[in-house]
C-alpha cells in the first residue's frame, strides 16, 4: 500500500504533471485542446472520405465526424457568454488615450467583431438546444461566420501595420547606431543593443500573430463560401493554429 501511495505521490509531483494540471485548469487551454481535437478529426474525416471506402473505414468515419461535432458543441458551451467581455472590452478600446490612431481603430474593430461573432454563436447554440427558436439558424451562423472574419482581418492588417512600424523603426535605429560609433558613445551602444532586441522580439510576435490570422482566415472564408477552399486545407490551418495556440498557452505556464 505504501509502495502504491509512494508511486501515485511521484506522478502528482513529476514536472510534466503540474504544467498538465496547470494547462487544464485554464479555460483557454482546455479551448485549444478541444479545437485541436474538432480539427484534426475533421482533417482526419477529410482524409478518410477521399481515400477510404472499407466498411472499416465507413466506422471510422462515423467517429471521427461525431468525434468534431462534439468537440465543437463543447467549446461553443465553454465560451458562451462571453460575447459580454469582447463588448466591454469594445468600450475600453474607444476610450484608450495614447495608442496610435490606426492600431486603435484595428483593436477596436477586432474586439467588435469578436463581439458579433461571440453573441451570435451563443445565439446559435440556444437555438440548437431548442431553448430559443432561430427563423432561420444558418442566417445566424454566417453572420457569426463574418464576426469572426472582420475580426481576423483586423488581427493580420495589425500585424502588417506593426511591423511596417517595426521596419521604420529599425531604419531610425540604424541610423542612430552609425552616429554612436562616430562618437564612440558606450552607453549609447548598449542602449541601442536593447532596443534591437526589443524590436526582434516585438517582430517575430507580429509575424506570428500574421501566420496565425492568415491561417485562420480560411475558415469563416471556407464556411461563408467565399472561396473555393479545399476542406483538407482549411482542417489543416485549424489543426496548426491550435498547436500553435497551445504552445502559447504553455508558454505562459512554465515561465
Amino acid at each position: 500500500m505504501s509502495g502504491a501511495i509512494s508511486i501515485l505521490s511521484l506522478v502528482a509531483n513529476n514536472h510534466a504533471a503540474n504544467i498538465y494540471i496547470k494547462y487544464a485548469s485554464t479555460l483557454v487551454g482546455r479551448d485549444k485542446a478541444c479545437r485541436f481535437a474538432q480539427y484534426f478529426s475533421r482533417f482526419l474525416v477529410y482524409l478518410l472520405s477521399q481515400r477510404t471506402t472499407k466498411p472499416t473505414g465507413t466506422s471510422w468515419l462515423t467517429a471521427l465526424t461525431k468525434v468534431q461535432g462534439a468537440m465543437g458543441t463543447t467549446r461553443k458551451i465553454m465560451r458562451s457568454g462571453k460575447f459580454i467581455d469582447f463588448l466591454n472590452l469594445f468600450v475600453k478600446s474607444l476610450a484608450t488615450k495614447g495608442e496610435d490612431e490606426v492600431t486603435k481603430f484595428l483593436n477596436s474593430v477586432h474586439k467588435l467583431g469578436m463581439f458579433v461573432f461571440m453573441a451570435f454563436d451563443t445565439l446559435g447554440l440556444l437555438g440548437s438546444l431548442s431553448v430559443v427558436t432561430l427563423r432561420d439558424a444558418g442566417k445566424v451562423g454566417r453572420t457569426a461566420q463574418r464576426g469572426w472574419m472582420v475580426a481576423i482581418v483586423c488581427q493580420l492588417l495589425a500585424a502588417v501595420y506593426q511591423l511596417r512600424s517595426l521596419r521604420m523603426r529599425e531604419v531610425d535605429l540604424e541610423r542612430v547606431r552609425r552616429h554612436v560609433e562616430k562618437s564612440a558613445d558606450v552607453m549609447g551602444d548598449r542602449e541601442i543593443a536593447v532596443e534591437q532586441q526589443i524590436i526582434k522580439s516585438q517582430a517575430q510576435a507580429a509575424r506570428r500573430q500574421l501566420v496565425v490570422a492568415a491561417l485562420d482566415l480560411t475558415i469563416p472564408v471556407k464556411g461563408l463560401g467565399l472561396l473555393p477552399i479545399n476542406e483538407g486545407l482549411v482542417a489543416l490551418a485549424g489543426t496548426v493554429t491550435s498547436l500553435l495556440g497551445a504552445q502559447d498557452v504553455l508558454a505562459k505556464i512554465t515561465v
